[in-house]
């Protein structure tokens, strides 16, 4: 294995450390190696907001991206379906 693919990559980056734990949580779940970075400076407002970034070891990069797109498009289904209910 080569050392890029040992390396973390980010595989989404979120506005406070909840939203990326739930992230890291469904990784894990599924087997994917995941960890959050960055949760101390999420809250400071300087320039620029601070971001909570969920890292994976980069041969887990495309398992990872493909299960967080499949669980965003779940996640509008769902709301299509409340929708169209009320």
């Amino acid at each position: 294995m080569s050392k890029e693919h040992n390396e973390p990559v980010t595989v989404g980056r979120y506005p406070t450390e909840f939203e990326a734990m739930l992230t890291k949580n469904m990784l894990s779940e599924a087997g994917i190696p995941a960890q959050v970075v960055g949760a101390m400076t999420a809250g400071f407002r300087a320039e620029t907001p601070g971001f909570v970034k969920v890292m994976v070891p980069g041969e887990f990069e495309e398992q990872a991206l493909k299960l967080l797109i499949e669980q965003t498009n779940e996640a509008e289904e769902l709301g299509d379906v409340e929708e169209e209910e009320e």
